[in-house]
Order: structure tokens, then sequence, then C-alpha cells
């Protein structure tokens, strides 16, 4: 009878095994959803500071076309009204870029941490392989 077998035939060697194999595919997987959840975040973050530069642009340019109109008696209530917009398109792209900043970092935490679990399996194998 081998040392890690008990008298009903259970291989405790083999169960540990499996469970490690089990939890390193478990690890492996969370790991790529989290690879892919930044590659989707990268994506939305991109698609909505573009959609925000363009219509920051967009206010530039009225803005502009507002300053030559009012050289020639033009509201300026409009021309602050602009403004405003301008600066509330700045405020989103802050807030965008704040915003995928800290959402990257906490999963940039989560895969280091499963990145750290995947280590100590493995080290946790060469330990038993020894045995």
């Amino acid at each position: 009878m081998d040392y890690y077998e008990d008298s009903s035939g259970f291989d405790v060697e083999d169960f540990l095994e499996d469970s490690g194999r089990r939890q390193e595919q478990r690890l492996e997987e969370e790991l790529e959803r989290i690879e892919e959840q930044l590659d989707q975040r990268y994506q939305l973050f991109q698609e909505s500071l573009e959609e925000l530069t363009s219509s920051l642009e967009q206010a530039v340019d009225e803005l502009n076309e507002e300053y030559q109109s009012f050289f020639s008696g033009q509201s300026e209530e409009r021309i602050q009204n602009l403004k405003g917009e301008i600066e509330e398109f700045y405020r989103l792209i802050r807030e965008e870029r704040q915003s995928h900043w800290s959402d990257r970092q906490r999963l940039e935490k989560e895969r280091r941490e499963i990145l750290r679990e995947l280590e100590e399996l493995e080290e946790l194998d060469s330990v038993s392989d020894l045995l």
C-alpha cells in the first residue's frame, strides 16, 4: 500500500494533483477574463474619449464662429454658453480619464493577485513533486 493511499483505495496524491489542476485552470480562466475586461474597458474609454473630443472640437469651432460674428454685433450670451460647454467637455474628458485609470488599476490589482496565486500553486506543485 502506497503511503498516500488509504485502505479504501483513495489516493490522496491523485486527489491533490487533480485539485491543483482544477484550481490552476480556474485561476487561468479568471486571468483571461480580466485580460478581456481590460481590453473592453480600453475600447470603451477610447470610444468615449473620441466622442467627447469630437464634441469639444465642434464647440470650439462654433465659439470661433461666434467670436467672428461678435465683432459684427452678435450676442455675447451665445459665446458664454459655448465657453461653458467647452469647459464641461474638458471636465468630462478629465472624469473619463480618471474613471478609466481607476478601473484599470482595480483590474490590474486583481490580475496581480491571480498571478500570485498561480505562482503559489506552481510552488506547491513543485513541493508535491519532491514528495
